[in-house]
């Protein structure tokens, strides 16, 4: 009778290291390999929505005068993007109006007309989402009325792409972890284990979120690396967490996820940058507020701050700080970007134009109204972290932040006071009286001060657009004054 095979513990300690070793290297691979999916096709819903509601803004028009010349121009530009493989310039009842074939002109949308309403609600709004494309939609509106829509189909491929290179790279590091444990001798397969253990359950903690998980370190030897790497994974995951719930609460998400993107734009400890700053603050709060509750003081505090703070972020600003009343609000920082001072005169006039609204609402009801004045100055200024060793905050220093404070402090109800050096660089655009020399802190001689009254024909329809958005997001959410 045949012996059976006896097969020595080295082998069975190989094979089950080997085993192991891959089940948890395959396991940090999918965990990697999804989330880098997940994260591609968030940033890829992000820039299709944009694009296709820049592609709705540009189509109104063309539409409107039934221009399809125009609209196929608009569709040929747009399919020069990388990754967009149709679009449809569609009229209210769903024919189509603008396509790369000018013969489809005329024609009706072969699509789900149903989900195209849907993206009345949801602007713009994913309608599709199959194996190899996404179909993003959005209608195209015209003082609240919707006169068409827009279709634009995106191709996945650079997503499969980037999954097939992490996929081959888990290949790689498996094949490699399994031909280092067939090396590795029985005294050293013990010392193995442990570790191998320990990743099993830091993968485990990753996957129910426990980013803060971390492995302790051991000898250098590829286990270690391993350990190494892993650690890494998660100190990084973290740290992109944190950021980004940090950042979300102080800066627009475009802003937001720039800087997680690319945070090396960002120099802390202090550099020279022109930024436009803007303080607005209540009149006469305190006297205001005497007779209210504490509670509902801060309640009314936090719908206003919220109402300032989204129309900041609209324009791509940060939200510096909160004074009692007041808020500062920076544009051209922590990211730079040319068009500050226009993109802080916007979020000026839009904030004026709100609360005026806001106290229409409230003096019809009864309620305590909250005369607000602004001040708006731009120039260089020191940005940067500072504070003390147990606590620093992101902030700008500078005389465009004292002259745009002191600017508030005399701004009457309804007033936007802005330096002559900021008029006379947005004259072409906004409307303005010169009012009478004032005396600044911290200023020699008289200083020039303007009341910015409106803003002239050239951003009107932009300012309305987001006006009326702000509004209909206040009520969605449920901020009513």
């Amino acid at each position: 009778m045949r012996q059976p095979v006896k097969i020595s513990i080295w082998i069975k300690l190989t094979i089950i290291l080997s085993a192991l070793m891959s089940l948890i290297t395959i396991s940090i691979g999918i965990i990697m390999t999804v989330q880098q999916r997940l994260g591609l096709e968030a940033q890829m819903h992000n820039m299709a929505s944009t694009i296709t509601d820049k592609f709705a803004n540009d189509s109104k028009m063309p539409l409107l005068q039934n221009d399809h010349l125009t609209m196929n121009l608009l569709v040929q530009n747009l399919l020069r993007y990388e990754g967009i493989i149709n679009a449809y310039i569609l009229d209210e009842k769903f024919f189509i109006a603008g396509h790369k074939e000018l013969q489809e002109v005329g024609i009706k949308y072969y699509g789900d007309e149903k989900s195209l309403l849907t993206a009345k609600e949801f602007r713009p709004w994913l309608i599709e989402n199959d194996r190899d494309t996404l179909t993003f939609a959005s209608p195209i509106s015209f003082k609240k009325t919707t006169v068409g829509y827009v279709v634009v189909i995106f191709s996945k491929d650079f997503i499969k792409g980037e999954v097939k290179k992490a996929q081959k790279k888990i290949i790689v590091i498996t094949i490699s972890v399994i031909i280092i444990v067939i090396i590795l001798s029985i005294p050293l397969a013990s010392g193995l284990l442990k570790p191998i253990f320990m990743l099993v359950k830091g993968t485990r903690e990753i996957a129910m979120g426990n980013l803060w998980y971390r492995i302790p370190p051991r000898k250098r030897d590829e286990i270690g690396d391993l350990i190494d790497s892993f650690n890494h994974m998660t100190s990084e995951l973290e740290k992109k967490e944190i950021l980004k719930g940090a950042f979300n609460r102080y800066v627009s998400k475009p802003v937001a996820d720039e800087i997680l993107k690319n945070p090396e734009k960002i120099q802390l400890g202090g550099e020279r940058r022109e930024i436009t700053v803007i303080f607005a603050d209540i009149r006469e709060f305190t006297a205001l507020t005497r007779q209210m509750q504490p509670e509902a003081i801060v309640e009314l505090l936090n719908r206003y701050f919220t109402i300032l703070t989204e129309v900041i972020f609209h324009f791509d600003g940060t939200v510096d700080k909160f004074i009692g009343d007041a808020v500062m609000g920076v544009f051209g920082s922590p990211i730079p970007r040319e068009d500050h001072l226009k993109q802080g005169i916007k979020a000026a006039v839009v904030i004026k134009k709100v609360m005026s609204e806001v106290n229409r609402s409230r003096d019809k009801r009864g309620l305590v109204l909250l005369p607000m004045g602004l001040g708006l100055d731009s120039g260089d200024v020191i940005v940067g972290s500072m504070g003390s060793k147990v606590r620093m905050e992101y902030t700008a220093i500078g005389d465009a932040v004292n002259v745009s404070s002191r600017l508030t402090g005399i701004a009457k109800e309804g007033e936007i006071l802005i330096s002559e050096k900021v008029y006379l660089q947005m004259q072409e655009y906004i409307s303005c009286i010169k009012l009478p020399d004032v005396n600044i802190k911290g200023i020699t001689g008289p200083f020039s001060v303007y009341n910015l009254l409106d803003i002239k024909d050239a951003w009107k329809a932009e300012l309305d657009t987001v006006f009326n958005i702000t509004l209909d997001k206040m009520r969605k959410d449920g901020i009513a004054f």
